[in-house]
Parts: structure tokens; sequence; C-alpha cells
């Protein structure tokens, strides 16, 4: 799995993922992910723009990591553009595992940044 992770203006960070994510992948997305996540608070939280164009399936490290960023209120919203259908079943299990509703999923990358910056 590879992944990148860019910061945007308007404070909107990008994570693309390529391939499938399996542990060795969900522990380099802690790693490259935590600096980002640490500059955010609960009140100014981080937005995600996930690409997942090219993502593919994810293994139950890598769910585990997702519902433990979910969990942090430092997350703010996420939305997910161009995920196929398995991707889509996995963030409805992370939503309802987490007790959010702050992640949305779009066709495109421009609707996905419109509801971000909304």
């Amino acid at each position: 799995m590879a992944h990148q992770l860019q910061l945007e203006s308007e404070g909107i960070l990008r994570l693309t993922f390529i391939g499938d994510t399996d542990r060795r992948g969900a522990e380099q997305l802690v790693a490259d992910f935590t600096p980002f996540l640490d500059q955010a608070t609960a009140d100014n939280p981080l937005l995600i723009l996930w690409d997942d164009t090219r993502g593919g399936k994810a293994g139950s490290d890598v769910r585990k990591v997702y519902a433990d960023f979910n969990r942090d209120p430092r997350i703010g919203k996420v939305a997910i553009f161009g995920a196929l259908r398995y991707g889509r079943v996995l963030g409805d299990f992370v939503l309802k595992l987490t007790g959010r509703e702050n992640v949305r999923f779009f066709d495109t990358e421009a609707d996905a940044r419109a509801w971000l910056t909304a």
C-alpha cells in the first residue's frame, strides 16, 4: 500500500490511497498522519479530502486505524471521493463504530471539496 498526504490551502489535508492497505501500511499511515493531527484542535479540526480513486482493500489493521482516528475530536469533516462499493461499506462501518456523522461520500472531487469548505 502507498498513500500520500499533502496539506492544501484552506487547511485541507489531501489523503490519497494507492492500492491495498495492510498492517505495514497502517503503521506507516499512523506515522505520517500523526504530525498533521497534532497541529489540529477540537476547535479547529482537520478537514480531510480523501482520494480513493486508486485505493484498494483495507485490512483489519487499517480499519482499526480509521476508527481510532475518527473518534478523535481533532478530525473534522472527511470527504471521500472515488470510493467503490467496498470503500463505502467500510466507511459506513467506521461511522457506526465511532458514533460520528462527519464522513460523506462523493462521486467527484469538486463535490467533495465543496462540502468540506461549506
